[in-house]
């Protein structure tokens, strides 16, 4: 496994999507990584602080497309992923969102 700003790094190199415009929202997502990344290693509460920043690096990355929600919301095409359950029962059943 992989070290998160390594990871979040992999998932915007991904993104063919994004524009100069999105810089500013990356650069966000990293900082929110290493942050993460430093207090864990660093441990104790260190690392419980930067636990808080998690749903922040998450909304960050939702914003950029990097979520499945974030991709559905910008309207990208995520055919080929896997099917969620309630996605395949609402199908089946003929029940729409």
């Amino acid at each position: 496994m992989g070290s998160l700003p390594e990871s979040v790094a992999a998932a915007v190199a991904e993104m063919d999507w994004l524009t100069p415009a999105d810089q500013a929202a990356v650069d966000l997502a990293l900082r929110y990584a290493m942050q993460i990344e430093a207090g864990i290693s660093k441990g104790g509460q260190d690392a419980t602080r930067a636990l808080y920043l998690g749903p922040h690096l998450l909304r960050a990355l939702a914003e950029l497309g990097s979520t499945p929600g974030g991709r559905t919301a910008l309207g990208h095409n995520t055919s080929g992923r896997v099917e969620s359950t309630l996605t395949r029962l609402r199908a089946e059943f003929g029940h729409s969102a």
